[in-house]
């Protein structure tokens, strides 16, 4: 296995952490400045460009854990008037199956939908447990950064670069709905501010990550 492609695989896994409920443990070290230098080091290691070192100031912009709770609660296990949830199902038509017949079959919004399915498929395939509170959200960015971390790793390039292809085209989408989410007061605001950092850091990420698995094709 390529260093680039281990490297790659850490600096995934690392982004992933940003995604589940945060903890004082991942917060300290967001505090102390070690994921900055974490995120700096694998993506240089994995060969990406310098513009994604440039977005990863955690630590200068880092609100209170409580701040950071009340918001992941409220925008994204959907916990409040608005939410903006972090899985693939919901920024996407639910099924691409022209024989479905259910009123939602074309539409966007739903958990559950083609995304879904097919990432159960897979997590099932390389054998990788789904966490019981995912079990109706497969396509959460958690598991698919996990699951990417898992293919740079073990798996041939054409393989991340096909998972790459077919689940990270939305992130676009999930940027614009996190985007209107409002905020209560300023540590919310800059809650907000964090977890919009957090996307564009894994969008530029994903597209480094894209442009390298194209040259190697």
């Amino acid at each position: 296995m390529c260093d680039n492609r281990l490297a790659a695989a850490e600096l995934f896994g690392l982004l992933s952490a940003f995604w589940q409920p945060p903890d004082e443990n991942f917060w300290r070290n967001l505090a102390d400045g070690s994921v900055d230098a974490e995120l700096l080091n694998y993506s240089q290691l994995a060969g990406f460009s310098s513009d994604l070192p440039a977005l990863t100031l955690f630590q200068q912009s880092l609100p209170t854990l409580e701040a950071l709770k009340l918001f992941y609660l409220r925008c994204f296990i959907g916990i409040g008037k608005q939410s903006a949830l972090p899985v693939e199902s919901i920024y996407k038509k639910w099924t691409h199956d022209p024989t479905a017949r259910l009123p939602i079959a074309g539409s966007t919004g739903y958990l559950m939908g083609d995304p879904a399915l097919h990432a159960r498929y897979l997590l099932d395939h390389y054998q990788l447990q789904i966490p019981p509170d995912y079990r109706m959200m497969p396509d959460h960015l958690l598991l698919l950064l996990e699951l990417l971390a898992y293919l740079l790793e073990n798996r041939p390039p054409e393989e991340s670069r096909t998972f790459l292809n077919q689940h990270f085209d939305w992130l676009d989408s999930f940027d614009k709905a996190l985007e209107t989410i409002s905020e209560d007061d300023p540590e919310d605001a800059k809650a907000k501010r964090f977890y919009q950092l957090a996307l564009q850091t894994l969008i530029q990420a994903v597209q480094c990550q894209s442009e390298i698995d194209s040259h190697a094709n």
